[in-house]
């Protein structure tokens, strides 16, 4: 059976069927040892080959015996196969840094992913700065949007490009990822940050790498890291 890892937790990998005769399951999956000898490991987003086991306990449980090849793979997270990366800033609290988003943007070239950039909490900025950022980086070809996750904002425009993506959302602490997932969602999917009066930066919640599916073939991935060369 074929399936993409939606979540790992230490030696067990959550595996979401892809096959429409076995849509919507999820099948809890060890791993052969033959991958210590390969010296290769599945990650989140692996699209790989499952054998089922007896039910145990009324669970889903397999083996996953190959790993396709991949046509992404990040090392900081590990993740494979991801198609679109939303690059999140807030308009304040903490203050956008574009500097960090230049390199994530060069990233996203060097690893042949499309990048969309998500202006989020623009409500905060008073001055309406966010709008001289969007009308830069659209100018040289980029799809922004303008976003106030917590009231929900944006969030139609936001799930049209996430379309038929597998998508990485990616920022620095604070700047409301995790608020924008819940709000895509309608629901809580993941912590959401708080950010310190002390020093207006944002404390970081999410600890692992996971895989939420939205519809048929579109995928968010909320990680613990931004990504790095």
């Amino acid at each position: 059976m074929q399936g993409i890892i939606i979540e790992n937790k230490s030696n067990l990998y959550k595996v979401a069927s892809i096959e429409k005769e076995n849509k919507e399951k999820i099948y809890e999956s060890k791993v052969r040892g033959k991958f210590k000898q390969e010296d290769i490991s599945p990650v989140v987003g692996d699209y790989v080959e499952i054998k089922i086991l007896p039910k145990e306990e009324e669970k889903e449980q397999a083996v996953i015996e190959k790993i396709n090849p991949r046509k992404v793979f990040i090392k900081r997270p590990k993740i494979a196969n991801i198609t679109q990366m939303i690059l999140v800033l807030s308009s304040k609290n903490p203050k956008p840094d574009l500097i960090m988003l230049d390199k994530q943007l060069a990233f996203a070239e060097y690893m042949g992913v499309k990048a969309v950039i998500v202006l989020n909490k623009i409500d905060l900025d008073k001055d309406k700065k966010f709008e001289q950022i969007k009308s830069i980086y659209e100018s040289i070809g980029y799809k922004v949007v303008n976003t106030m996750a917590k009231e929900g904002n944006g969030i139609e425009e936001l799930k049209k490009v996430l379309h038929h993506n597998i998508n990485v959302f990616s920022g620095n602490s604070g700047v409301g990822k995790s608020t924008l997932i819940n709000s895509i969602f309608g629901k809580e999917m993941t912590e959401e940050g708080q950010i310190s009066r002390k020093n207006k930066r944002g404390k970081n919640t999410t600890t692992k790498t996971r895989l939420y599916e939205i519809e048929k073939d579109t995928y968010i991935a909320d990680t613990p890291r931004i990504f790095y060369f």
